[in-house]
């Protein structure tokens, strides 16, 4: 497996299958130790609402992961910081996407007011 470096051209760059399922399989993985690390603090009362909730952190952290990873294949990092980088935004999915919902807000008005 390897991940394409930048071309000279505007083509798109297609990634292989098996990396696009192993980003997201990492990104998985991340969102079921977010949900891990978080259940003692929360107060779920049957399994219904623990499944639901845990399905919505591995969406939302494979989502960020893929966000992540296609950050650093861009950078054109290798395949291991790729593979790090979709652990990290797994895990980490929260507050990444308030970090980056906050930078985009934060362009939107810089482009307004000028």
């Amino acid at each position: 497996m390897a991940i394409p470096n930048h071309l000279p051209t505007t083509e798109v760059v297609l990634l292989e299958i098996e990396i696009l399922l192993t980003v997201v399989a990492i990104g998985a993985w991340g969102g079921f130790v977010s949900y891990f690390i978080r259940k003692e603090k929360q107060s779920e009362k049957n399994a219904y609402q623990c499944i639901t909730h845990c399905l919505v952190q591995v969406v939302i952290s494979c989502f960020t992961s893929f966000l992540l990873s296609a950050i650093a294949i861009e950078q054109g990092f290798s395949f291991n910081m790729v593979l790090l980088a979709a652990g990290l935004g797994g895990v980490f999915a929260a507050p990444i996407l308030k970090i980056l919902g906050e930078r985009v807000k934060k362009y939107i008005n810089d482009a307004n007011v000028r």
